[in-house]
């Protein structure tokens, strides 16, 4: 048999992951490629953690590329400029390439230009250099308002933000100036992760108000850095420390390749990932081209979007890559993801709660938040350990 070649578009989670099965099952004559901008690897959870001084910088967070543990799997350490999904072409900055099975794992971009006055204002949540500046913050923060804002829908790993506040509240409980801070957090809808439905979102209230956290359903219009207000439609709220989610959205060279569709995502079958071309059908024109992740977009049974979680994207990768072997195998591509997926929820304190369920449930996801326990915060831990398999040094 010639051998087959895979091409991955992004070494993030679930790129990786489906990088690793890969090549765990198929011979040597046939290639992995993971075709990766960045020189290293990092969880967006791990943002957290440098926020709070458990971890002193990024570079705690990050592996390098270059150290990929298994051997077989290689890296092209360039940007994909263009993708041709008909042809299976990919081209770079410095070439052209071809795949039997293209993958996009290129997840969401961040874009802050998206809310006037973000980028001057607010400390950006999901990179590691904003979450650093704002450990500095934090630890000189002696008393006012900090107000957290999710900006627009949908945004990666959703119980981030959320996680962010109550660490915050955490903190400064226990360096016994609570009572002189101010925390509310901001977000479109009238609940905290809508997509896992209405006793999930009002337990998270619960968790909130507890906390004497305020919660506001707002879509951020601009922010004014001079005045330090959040401005939304009709309303404004002052900050003296502004922590954010800026807007996400896919890579340009997604955007370029028509495969996305009006959410601005790759629209994919739920259960085998192939990029569709006829979404209402489940149908698509093209062969062996998959994605999965966070450029994706999968419709719920309750016409709400798959929450963008790298516990997805990871799961996504596995059943990709057992459908891949079977198919170079002359087999049936019989795998298929469930849409079952849980996420420990960090609210400090050495707690956290656990959130998952059934997101393909009918007539919609069967979700549920349980109670906080130290077990929980360690099954976290346990998600950062992946990368001392993936990953040497």
């Amino acid at each position: 048999m010639a051998g087959k070649t895979v091409l991955i578009l992004g070494g993030g989670w679930g790129g990786m992951a489906l990088a690793y099965s890969l090549r765990g099952m198929l011979a040597d004559e046939h290639r992995v490629v993971v075709i990766e901008k960045n020189d290293t690897f990092a969880l967006c959870m791990s943002n957290l953690k440098i926020m709070t001084g458990e971890w002193n910088s990024p570079a705690d967070a990050r592996r390098q590329m270059s150290n990929i543990s298994r051997e077989g799997i290689e890296w092209v350490h360039e940007e994909a400029v263009s993708i041709d999904p008909v042809a299976r072409e990919v081209r770079t900055d410095s070439q052209t390439l071809k795949a039997d099975y293209l993958v996009i794992a290129l997840g969401a971009g961040l874009d802050p230009s998206g809310v006037p006055g973000f980028a001057e204002s607010a400390y950006n949540l999901y990179e590691a250099e904003g979450a650093h500046g704002l450990q500095q913050a934090l630890a000189d923060f002696d008393g006012g308002k900090i107000v957290t804002l999710i900006s627009r829908m949908p945004y990666r790993c959703p119980a981030a933000p959320f996680e962010a506040i109550f660490l915050m509240d955490s903190l400064f409980r226990e360096k016994g100036i609570r009572d002189r801070v101010d925390l509310s957090i901001h977000a479109p809808g009238p609940r905290p992760m809508a997509v896992a439905g209405p006793a999930v979102g009002d337990a998270l209230l619960g968790m909130l108000a507890d906390r004497d956290i305020a919660y506001g359903n707002h879509v951020v219009s601009s922010i004014d850095s001079a005045s330090r207000k959040v401005l939304f439609d009709g309303d404004e709220d002052p900050f003296d420390l502004l922590v954010g989610v800026p807007p996400h959205k896919a890579p340009q060279a997604v955007t370029d390749s028509g495969l996305t569709d009006a959410s601005g995502y790759i629209h994919v079958h739920p259960q085998t990932l192939e990029a569709l071309t006829d979404v209402e059908n489940l149908q698509t024109d093209y062969s062996h081209v998959y994605a999965i992740g966070d450029v994706t977009t999968v419709t719920l049974l309750n016409m709400m979007p798959l929450p963008k979680t790298g516990v997805f994207a990871e799961s996504e990768g596995r059943v990709v890559a057992e459908n891949i072997v079977a198919d170079i195998a002359g087999a049936p591509a019989s795998a298929r993801y469930d849409g079952r997926g849980e996420c420990p929820v960090d609210i400090g304190g050495g707690l956290a709660a656990l959130a998952g369920g059934a997101f393909y449930a009918s007539p919609g996801p069967r979700i549920t938040l349980e109670p906080p326990s130290a077990q929980f915060r360690r099954d976290k831990e346990a998600f950062e350990e992946v990368l001392d398999t993936w990953f040497t040094g």
